[in-house]
């Protein structure tokens, strides 16, 4: 008997060992595709430290697949209450990405919590029943209320389609003058090519080819707050990687390490800027 639950034991845990080795895996392809994409950046870098950031991408984004999957069905963790002790109140107000929830913020929302933040609100669309310009309207009504309710300028934090619609939002002036600044994580700021095959109308206005980057109507941005867009040199959705490059002009550019594009969301490192970037707004 105990043999048979030895190798019953053994047999499940081969079997999560391989399931989490295709889920760390799983998106390798679409780093080999990224480099494809990008061969003069990898020249730039050379093969050494270009291999170095794949193996490193892949493995983060793996992981954050992972952490994606098994944290997206617990949304309403981020009405937890937060720590509030000389905490500063600040109102911050994260907005996710395409195909996201409000539960992307999770771990930065704790960690934003720990370094001192404790007025920080999350807000979520449906990313397959709606438009561009729909959600920015929407956007637009969060950020007045939450504007009214604390007397104070909001701070925007957006990642990737989510830095996109807070740049949308404020780029009208009434807006604008309430909130205190914008920072973006792996935004799309020129489209990216893999939103050809994109699943529904709001994924695919993210090709470069689109209205959303093209002609009269394309985004605007914010003239007078200060916006700061953290980038991953290795990015496996937004291609190729130069479309992920705001105006320099306009926008303080900073870069992490090698990482996934969902893994930004979940990396210490990105989380201690983001925190970093929030005072230095303050200060302004």
């Amino acid at each position: 008997m105990r043999q048979l639950k030895t190798k019953n034991f053994n047999a499940n845990q081969s079997h999560m060992i391989k399931i989490l080795l295709i889920l760390i895996l799983l998106p390798a392809p679409l780093f080999l595709f990224a480099f494809l994409c990008n061969p003069t950046e990898i020249q730039k870098r050379g093969r050494k430290q270009a291999l170095k950031d794949l193996v490193r991408a892949t493995f983060s984004a793996g992981i954050s697949l992972l952490i994606a999957i098994c944290t997206r069905p617990f949304t309403f963790l981020c009405e937890l209450p937060l720590i509030r002790k000389n905490g500063d109140n600040t109102p911050i107000l994260m907005v996710h990405g395409l195909y996201h929830n409000k539960a992307a913020w999770l771990l930065m929302r704790y960690r934003l919590n720990l370094a001192g933040f404790c007025n920080l609100h999350t807000w979520q669309y449906n990313s397959f029943t709606t438009s561009y310009p729909e959600l920015v309207l929407e956007l637009r009504d969060i950020i007045s209320n939450l504007h009214r309710e604390s007397g104070q300028k909001v701070i925007l934090t957006g990642h990737s389609l989510g830095g996109l619609l807070s740049c949308g939002a404020t780029q009208q002036p009434e807006i604008e003058k309430k909130c205190a600044g914008i920072i973006t994580l792996g935004t799309p700021y020129k489209g990216s090519i893999l939103a050809s095959i994109a699943i529904g109308r709001l994924g695919r206005s993210l090709h470069p080819a689109s209205s959303l980057f093209n002609g009269e109507n394309r985004i605007g941005y914010p003239q007078d707050i200060p916006k700061t867009a953290i980038i991953s040199p290795t990015d496996e959705l937004v291609l190729p990687w130069p479309n992920l490059e705001p105006d320099p002009e306009r926008f303080s550019i900073k870069r992490s390490r090698a990482l996934g594009h969902v893994a930004m969301l979940y990396s210490r490192e990105v989380s201690s800027v983001v925190a970093e970037t929030i005072r230095k707004i303050q200060q302004t």
